[in-house]
């Protein structure tokens, strides 16, 4: 009964694995109708909630991420400096390294003096190459030097599949990354308070320096700015643009509405009529769009697991009353996935549990976990505890130590050559008692015959 058991769990486990998509959750093909289609070469959603994949292409393909790049730059120099009010010297090899290259610039000149955090709206609102190669040489020595900073800090905070040749994104043919990689970057730089003040703004006042007047810096991400009807959101935060040749359109920002967090990732967008309008418009801004959309409307925080709720079986040994032991979800689980479904919605995939567990067994103790799996994507790990008590039957257990033992070859061993021993003894003594029947028989004899020998000799 017990192995049946076994082959019942194992054959329900093999089958729910052949049902679910082999593949990460990814609601590419939710997000895209008939009307709407992600036209980006690249696009990524995650959740910064609870850091689930909701929308996902080409997400770990290397691609030149024009002036996402800046990014980095900005964390670099964020985590180098105490001091954000620190005033630096524009250095005249920044503003000569970026001469005839046609990049965007913030209007800024060599010998002007300028706060670090001036310098950082600079880099991220206007997208100024200018700001990058300053804050570059003003903290690498040389933009080499900087640019081998960028390599280290992309390692250290786990992007791996990504290298930089230049503190702006110009095109170059080994500077790439992937929209993974960018998305650990972001979330990297909004732990700082400044990074996360600074991009989030749709234009800032830039005061006067001793070679500039006051001026208005104005943030190339449309979607900040409602003036920009086709694209402005009202959700979103930041964070930066990008455009080159190589690059596409390229766009990194994230969103909140109604305590749900989102960060999304758009790359190798191009100008097309995606809506019909008659009008061409960016593609990393409307795929970022339609993500952000897609994500507020249709997915919710639900009770995936129900707290004591019954996930599998394990055989049980030694326990009169009971041949196995069922395992329930310790908590209530939520997470994020379309409204309307719930634990009904999600299957369960048990690891690492035992063949069988030994009585006795108290409800609660934990014996492992389960995998929650929704659209074929782990999206939760529920941990599994013993659903009642079960006691030890000692008469099973007795049977079952007999058993062991006597199937062990040593005993085996052991028990032949009492066998022999005790087999060679009863030869023994047969042969033994065989010879003292015959002894006496021979006494018994010549007894008889002395017996008759006396008789005769008094008849006489």
């Amino acid at each position: 009964m017990k192995k049946l058991i076994i082959f019942i769990c194992s054959l329900a486990i093999i089958l729910t694995s052949l049902v679910l998509p082999v593949s990460a959750q990814n609601y590419l093909s939710s997000v895209e109708t008939e009307k709407v289609k992600l036209n980006c070469e690249v696009d990524l959603l995650i959740s910064l909630d609870d850091g689930s994949v909701i929308v996902e292409k080409n997400a770990d393909k290397p691609y030149a991420p024009a002036s996402l790049t800046k990014i980095m730059t900005a964390l670099v120099v964020l985590k180098n400096t105490d001091d954000l009010n620190r005033v630096m010297t524009v250095n005249q090899a920044a503003i000569d390294s970026i001469a005839g290259t046609g990049s965007s610039t913030s209007g800024i000149k060599a010998g002007e003096q300028m706060s670090i955090y001036n310098m950082l709206c600079a880099l991220l609102i206007p997208s100024g190459n200018d700001a990058a190669a300053a804050l570059a040489i003003e903290y690498g020595g040389t933009i080499d030097g900087f640019v081998q900073m960028m390599n280290d800090t992309a390692k250290e905070i786990g992007c791996t599949n990504t290298h930089f040749d230049n503190p702006h994104g110009l095109d170059s043919a080994t500077h790439k990354t992937t929209a993974n990689d960018l998305a650990i970057m972001a979330k990297e730089a909004l732990k700082f308070p400044a990074f996360e003040t600074i991009v989030a703004q749709k234009t800032y006042m830039m005061p006067e320096t001793n070679m500039n007047k006051e001026r208005q810096l104005v943030n190339t991400n449309f979607l900040l700015n409602s003036a920009y009807v086709s694209y402005y959101n009202r959700n979103v935060k930041g964070i930066k643009t990008g455009s080159t040749e190589d690059a596409g359109r390229c766009l990194v920002s994230y969103a909140s509405k109604d305590g749900y967090n989102y960060l999304a990732v758009a790359m190798g967008g191009d100008y097309r009529d995606s809506d019909g309008d008659g009008i061409e418009e960016n593609q990393a801004f409307m795929d970022t769009n339609h993500m952000y959309n897609w994500a507020f409307k249709n997915l919710k925080y639900e009770v995936v697991t129900q707290e004591g709720q019954f996930i599998c079986s394990v055989p049980l040994n030694y326990c009169w009353d009971m041949e196995s032991v069922r395992l329930v979800a310790l908590n209530e689980i939520m997470a994020l996935v379309p409204q309307g479904n719930n634990s009904e919605s999600v299957s369960f995939v048990p690891v690492d549990l035992p063949e069988s567990i030994d009585a006795p067994v108290k409800k609660g103790d934990k014996i492992g976990t389960a995998k929650i799996m929704f659209a074929g994507q782990q999206i939760g790990t529920a941990e599994l505890v013993v659903a009642e008590d079960a006691n030890m039957s000692v008469l099973l257990y007795a049977k079952a130590m007999i058993q062991r033992v006597t199937s062990k070859t040593v005993f085996k061993i052991i028990f032949a050559v009492v066998v022999i021993l005790v087999v060679a003894y009863a030869v023994m003594f047969f042969i033994s008692n065989n010879r003292r029947r015959k002894k006496r028989a021979l006494k018994m004899v010549k007894y008889n015959e002395l017996q008759r020998n006396t008789r005769n000799n008094k008849n006489k």
